[in-house]
């Protein structure tokens, strides 16, 4: 029986107080049906029906109310089937595997269950929602800011090319980096002049000395000691309208070198050069890869590598800066 001061349960049937609080039982009170289990096995009326709780937290529901059957809600495939059976047969079993003190005390613990299991299912249903315009946002702000960069890469492209090249973005895509490799030798491979270049025309000019030098549109390069045995080898073209044109000159002055070399960099303002560089022997090979050249000539013991990036030339990774020796005006 149960106190009815504090709700406690007493297993004997003949104690005169509450064990709880000590409150006195009234005289000839009997354990109320739902102990016993010939009324328990019982459904009575008020009992059957839906249970949202059941169907919902189904598991979690099982265990609370002692229902182990309903743990077979955590196997996959099977989970929905053992929900549904839960939520029509759940308040049933529940009221059989319990000890309730009456149908009204087991219909308000069973409300609660469900109020439970629909407000988590609410809940769910709100949190997800939010998840997914989040997500949504994120992505759309992220569109917009790649969006935002890819026009200031192309008002960037833009500023810095001509009229004639803006228009012409519109119908071709900007021209991919040169790559090329090959063999060289100045004495086979001197090109022709006159030669057209991005910066003008280079030909071969007469000296005060009755000998030839190269001019660019008719203006003499230079007028040193080498300029009537300096002559175009190759021409690297470069996507930004640049060209780096490989000069070949004797290098002698004096000394027994067949062969050095040295690049003209030429754009619409005009060229400039580099200091002159090489083994002495006219032969090598070349790799262009976008704005950098690498040239490979022979030597005694080996080879010497030669790179140039449109700034500066390095030979055997040491930079080659331009003194009286190898400027290519003297």
């Amino acid at each position: 029986m149960f106190c009815s001061a504090c709700g406690t349960k007493s297993n004997d049937d003949n104690a005169q107080f509450c064990t709880g609080c000590g409150a006195a039982f009234p005289a000839g009170a009997a354990q109320p049906a739902a102990a016993s289990p010939a009324i328990a096995d019982t459904v009575p009326d008020g009992i059957k029906g839906w249970s949202w709780g059941a169907f919902l937290l189904n598991w979690i529901w099982a265990v609370g109310n002692r229902t182990w059957i309903g743990l077979l809600a955590l196997i996959p495939y099977v989970g929905l089937g053992v929900a549904i059976w839960l939520g029509i047969k759940g308040r049933e079993m529940a009221w059989k595997n319990g000890q309730w003190q009456s149908v009204d005390h087991f219909n308000r613990v069973q409300k609660k269950w469900s109020q439970w299991g629909v407000g988590i299912l609410l809940a769910s249903c709100v949190i997800g929602l939010l998840i997914g315009v989040g997500a949504a946002m994120y992505e759309s702000r992220s569109h917009s800011a790649g969006d935002e960069q890819l026009n200031a890469e192309m008002a960037a492209i833009l500023a810095g090319t001509n009229d004639s090249q803006a228009s012409s973005m519109t119908t071709a895509a900007l021209p991919a980096a040169r790559t090329e490799s090959g063999s060289l030798d100045s004495n086979a491979d001197a090109l022709p002049m006159p030669l057209d270049t991005v910066a003008g025309t280079l030909s071969k000019v007469e000296l005060q000395n009755g000998q030839n030098g190269v001019a660019l549109n008719e203006r003499l390069l230079f007028s040193g000691d080498d300029a009537h045995w300096q002559k175009p080898v190759r021409v690297f073209k470069l996507p930004d309208q640049r060209e780096y044109i490989l000069m070949a000159s004797s290098g002698g002055r004096g000394n027994s070198c067949e062969t050095l070399f040295y690049f003209l960099i030429a754009d619409r303002s005009g060229v400039r050069a580099t200091p002159e560089f090489g083994t002495c022997s006219p032969q090598g090979t070349y790799t262009q890869d976008g704005g950098k050249v690498t040239l490979t000539l022979p030597m005694m013991g080996g080879h010497s590598t030669i790179v140039f990036d449109g700034n500066t030339v390095r030979e055997d990774g040491k930079v080659v800066d331009l003194l009286d020796s190898n400027d290519p005006s003297q």
